[in-house]
């Protein structure tokens, strides 16, 4: 069999189990609320497969592997920083599930007065949902060229398949096939490397690659820090964190399952990038975003090939529905029931969630389509997350004379910077860090020239 085919095969095959999933996730579904948090329902075990599984897709793989041929062993560091910001999301869950948390949104509700600096919350996070559809379906495309199938549609395709799921299994069905694909893609890869490692082996890297590719940062620390800071920032303030954190059925579980995925991660994230240098090593003068699927096409087993192929696009259809629910919780739990109309019944809410998500869906796709560099699509969502909503969140936590004007304008603030220098409309040093310290700045500073009166 062909590699397509081997491919397709597989992901029928991961579609059965998808439907199946989905029956068993539906009959745990008594309202909306378990839709989108599924209270007490997650083990330590699957929290942190489905959060290794978030993190596991297009920008850890894909643009591992790319950054593994264009800078050698340094292009883990994406991958290292999803595992680190795991780390700070365990050390919130106390918090989460004491305050009884399914968004920081709940969280702004509470300590600002007014609707302003939760709107900015759920604006900032819808936004960076967005990035991380359009960067899972940009590398669904990326695969969907290199097997000769038709992109767009297979883009297009995937978006709504995840669109009906999300919809249908609610958080808990999406953790699950989250878990499933983890584990299918580790070992794919795992294989890939082993494989690698035995012919044409090690020796071949210290003959073809430059001694740069060896070194943990040959590049500059401004870029070491574009790599890691954004996803390590913006996970005190990550909607499907606080959702997951949420569903667990402990505190132990919560904060097990994300130290569990933070250690698990780490390490994977070397295997993408080395991937990547056998690939460049083997393919001198090929395009680096094209060197991973070279490697997979030509030089791997077919059915080692098909399976990576295949468990990549499932982490992609795994990661879109996590968009997809983190946008549910925005809009419907954030703004409808929280802003609008907070005895509205589930029917009613189920219909709001499907909305939403259909236009994030097509904005997705859009985007998906134009764009091509799959970490800068990630970052630029987890920068504009971190820059609009840590200062509002920590200060609010740490400084009790934080007030919610200085909240609303830092958000402002810390976003517009961070658009202007993702869109490069200006030139920041350190940017993603940057945009946080004006935002802190401006928070700060409006919080004690305008104090609250009753503060």
């Amino acid at each position: 069999m062909t590699t397509p085919s081997i491919v397709i095969l597989i992901l029928l095959s991961y579609g059965t189990a998808m439907l199946l999933i989905s029956r068993r996730a539906s009959r745990r579904i008594r309202s909306f609320q378990d839709t989108i948090a599924a209270p007490g329902q997650t083990s330590l075990f699957l929290l942190a497969g489905s959060a290794i599984g978030g993190q596991i897709g297009s920008g850890f793989v894909i643009g591992g592997a790319e950054y593994g041929a264009r800078y050698g062993i340094a292009g883990a560091w994406y991958g290292i920083g999803c595992g680190l910001s795991y780390f700070i999301t365990a050390a919130l869950c106390r918090f989460i599930r004491t305050h009884h948390y399914v968004s920081p949104a709940d969280y702004f509700a509470r300590r600002y007065s007014g609707h302003a600096t939760r709107m900015i919350y759920t604006a900032a996070s819808i936004s960076c949902s967005v990035s991380l559809l359009a960067g899972q379906l940009l590398a669904g495309r990326a695969i969907f060229l290199t097997l000769g199938l038709p992109a767009q549609w297979g883009v297009v395709l995937t978006a709504v398949i995840a669109l009906v799921y999300s919809n249908a299994a609610g958080l808990w069905g999406s953790m699950a096939v989250s878990s499933i694909q983890s584990v299918i893609i580790f070992i794919g890869m795992s294989t890939a490397l082993f494989l690698m490692m035995s012919v044409p082996g090690p020796g071949i890297l210290a003959a073809a690659l430059p001694a740069s590719s060896f070194h943990l940062a040959p590049f500059g620390a401004e870029f070491l820090v574009s790599m890691t800071a954004p996803i390590v920032l913006a996970s005190s303030v990550n909607q499907i964190s606080f959702q997951s954190a949420a569903s667990a059925k402990s505190l132990k579980s919560a904060r097990g399952g994300y130290l569990l995925a933070g250690l698990t991660l780490i390490p994977v994230a070397f295997i993408p990038p080395l991937l990547g240098m056998y690939g460049r090593a083997l393919f001198p003068g090929i395009p680096a975003e094209n060197v991973f699927s070279s490697l997979l096409l030509t030089r791997l087993p077919t059915a080692v090939a098909a399976v990576i192929l295949a468990a990549v696009i499932c982490a992609v259809v795994s990661s879109c529905n996590s968009a997809y629910i983190a946008v549910a919780a925005n809009f419907v739990h954030d703004i409808y029931l929280g802003m609008v109309n907070p005895g509205a019944d589930s029917r009613t809410c189920r219909r709001l969630m499907l909305l939403a998500d259909m236009a994030v869906c097509c904005i997705g796709i859009l985007l998906a389509l134009k764009m091509n560099d799959i970490i800068r699509v990630l970052s630029m969502g987890y920068s504009l997350m971190a820059s609009g909503c840590l200062v509002p969140f920590l200060g609010g936590v740490i400084w009790k004379k934080g007030t919610s004007r200085g909240a609303l304008y830092s958000a402002f603030a810390g976003m517009a910077v961070s658009l202007a220098a993702s869109l490069e409309l200006i030139r920041l040093p350190y940017a993603s860090i940057s945009s946080i310290l004006i935002s802190a700045a401006v928070y700060a500073a409006v919080s004690l020239l305008a104090p609250e009166k009753n503060g």
